[in-house]
């Protein structure tokens, strides 16, 4: 290896360690500052996973479906999608056409879940004013 050669690789490893250290640096203080203000969220998702309190799919929140086996951020997103073009839903089945949720998710949810009544998000902007001069 000729000079040149050595030392562009000190070079590389100069900066590839000191990329390393600054990324440490920061996970270390974001977990300090994450330790020292927590943040505490009413009725968490631990409260809503329960045998004797199934998860309403007509009223749950994001974080509660999230809290579910198998349903991340994007499978969430696909069930609120679909309660809101589909009005609510009307059984618990209607899982099945989500995209993403198989029999196997499905059988693993059933138990889990449950179908209330429809509770309307909010009256529409255009629906909310005077009906006109």
């Amino acid at each position: 290896m000729n000079p040149r050669e050595r030392a562009v690789l000190i070079f590389l490893t100069a900066t590839f360690l000191a990329g390393a250290g600054i990324t440490l640096v920061r996970r270390h203080v974001r977990a300090r500052q994450a330790a020292a203000s927590p943040i505490v969220i009413e009725g968490t998702a631990e409260d809503t996973l329960s045998a004797d309190r199934p998860v309403d799919l007509n009223q749950a929140r994001r974080y509660e479906l999230e809290a579910l086996p198998g349903i991340g951020p994007v499978l969430a997103g696909r069930i609120l999608d679909y309660r809101a073009r589909h009005d609510g839903f009307r059984e618990v089945g209607e899982l099945r056409s989500i995209p993403g949720i198989g029999p196997k998710r499905y059988s693993a949810l059933v138990e889990l879940v449950s179908v209330g009544p429809v509770v309307p998000d909010s009256v529409p902007a255009a629906d909310s004013g005077p009906a006109g001069p």
